[in-house]
């Protein structure tokens, strides 16, 4: 488990975990080389973390190590973005004590519809909250957009 605080306070000195295998699908390879770091926004910092990057030599794929209460490409936790949607669906409007845009927070929510059409089907009726918990067990990010 990383500690958030600590990478911002060490920076680039931070013992991120080195991974011990690839894991790309179907590669497996122990031979995982550092690739340099990447800055990362992060809800309740002002400045950018540096994160540490991985790169398998034998299939070329890249990993940014990042911590475990973030969902990747989301600066915001996902105990934030549970609390923001699980607060519009039961009351209809958004939980302005959260300190987050609207827009944001509405992005989540359209992702959540799409998500559940797409993965759960069109006839997906057991409302909002069902369908993001059964979208987290498949494994996936329920609130990422698909291109």
């Amino acid at each position: 488990m990383m500690c958030v605080k600590e990478i911002f306070r060490l920076g680039k000195g931070y013992a991120f975990p080195k991974p011990e295998r690839c894991l790309r699908e179907g590669c497996g390879s122990s031979r995982i080389w550092g690739h340099g770091f990447v800055l990362r926004y992060l809800d309740g910092y002002a400045e950018p973390l540096w994160f540490r990057r991985w790169r398998c030599p034998d299939c070329g794929c890249v990993y940014t190590i990042q911590h475990a209460d973030y969902w990747p490409r989301h600066h915001s936790p996902i105990q934030t973005i549970v609390l923001g949607l699980s607060y519009r669906i039961m009351h209809g409007f958004w939980d302005k004590t959260l300190g987050l845009s609207r827009q944001r927070q509405g992005h989540w929510l359209r992702a959540l519809k799409d998500n559940i059409k797409m993965w759960l089907g069109m006839s997906f009726n057991r409302g909002l909250m069902a369908g993001f918990h059964d979208l987290v067990r498949l494994p996936m990010v329920p609130v990422v957009r698909t291109e």
